[in-house]
């Protein structure tokens, strides 16, 4: 899982400086940091960005304001270091609004109230405001009217741009990253406090984020704007990231089995993904950069009965 950093700081070149401000932090060089792990699951892989028309920008934070929290993502992680936390792993409980550092022997070192912001899927371009997600409107901050509650196009710097101004507006002490398969969640936190109130962490239903990946894929592969391999990519990367909640975050709850049997299922899906090789391709076989109707169709089912069953527990 993660080690504790905040914030970033997303200058024009780069907006996607550091998960948490004061370390880059890109799509490539996340999967390239061993142990830098998120909340759900590994780092989001490195794929091709399927873009549509330009349109006008959504609001964000000007200079002056991503200065202002990029100084606050430095203080917090003075903060940790303060108190031993800097490289402790972190979760997320968004039922509860809990956000915690873990030290080595699994006993919380620090907590603060999370509530979430936004979600932003960096295959897709698409950003979308916490009271707008079902799934995440329980746990949301209050609607801020200025803000779209859906976009697309939106590339990573517009991404913190949106954040930051989120969590200006709604009173926020710390911006936070969090990044699963295909998405980034960004919390808000508030309340810090180095001496939690349980020493504890128990995880709460994961059903909610495995909600939004299935969701995300089953929107990808009906869309068709994503090329086969990213396809597969995606659902072996959810696959892989249920089987490790199965063996890590949840282990000894009564989530294990049914994470894990859902990450096998994912990853069985992705082997069906035809990927060609130079040697089929040279005998003459057909090869699409597309998924097939028909598989797209299976796929699409298969996800289908998936979500159904989380949904009972959401």
């Amino acid at each position: 899982m993660s080690k504790a950093r905040a914030g970033s700081k997303p200058t024009k070149k780069a907006a996607a400086k550091a998960t948490k401000v004061g370390r880059k932090t890109t799509s490539k060089a996340a999967a390239k940091r061993p142990g830098d792990k998120p909340a759900l699951a590994p780092n989001v892989p490195e794929v091709p960005e399927v873009r549509s028309a330009r349109t006008e920008p959504p609001p964000a934070a000007d200079a002056s304001l991503v200065k202002k929290w990029a100084e606050r993502g430095a203080a917090l992680l003075r903060e940790l270091a303060a108190h031993g936390a800097e490289d402790h792993e972190y979760r997320v409980d968004l039922k509860d609004g809990r956000f915690v550092w873990l030290d080595p022997r699994g006993r919380v070192s620090a907590e603060a109230r999370a509530r979430a912001l936004c979600s932003y899927a960096p295959t897709t371009s698409s950003l979308t405001m916490a009271w707008a997600d079902p799934l995440l409107r329980a746990a949301s901050v209050r609607a801020i009217e200025r803000l779209p509650t859906e976009r697309d196009d939106v590339d990573e710097e517009e991404a913190w741009g949106v954040a930051i101004a989120a969590a200006e507006a709604s009173g926020a002490d710390w911006l936070y990253r969090v990044a699963a398969p295909h998405s980034w969640y960004f919390l808000a936190l508030t309340e810090l406090s180095f001496q939690p109130i349980s020493p504890s962490f128990t995880p709460g239903s994961p059903a909610g984020l495995v909600l939004l990946e299935l969701e995300a894929s089953r929107k990808a592969i009906r869309s068709g704007a994503e090329p086969a391999v990213v396809v597969r990519e995606r659902l072996a990367r959810v696959g892989s990231a249920l089987l490790h909640e199965a063996e890590y975050a949840y282990r000894s709850t009564d989530w294990v089995s049914r994470l894990a049997r859902t990450g096998k299922r994912l990853e069985k899906l992705a082997g069906k993904v035809p990927v060609p090789s130079f040697e089929s391709v040279a005998k003459g076989a057909t090869s699409s950069e597309w998924l097939a109707p028909d598989l797209a169709g299976s796929l699409d089912e298969a996800l289908g009965l998936l979500v159904d069953e989380w949904r009972l527990f959401a």
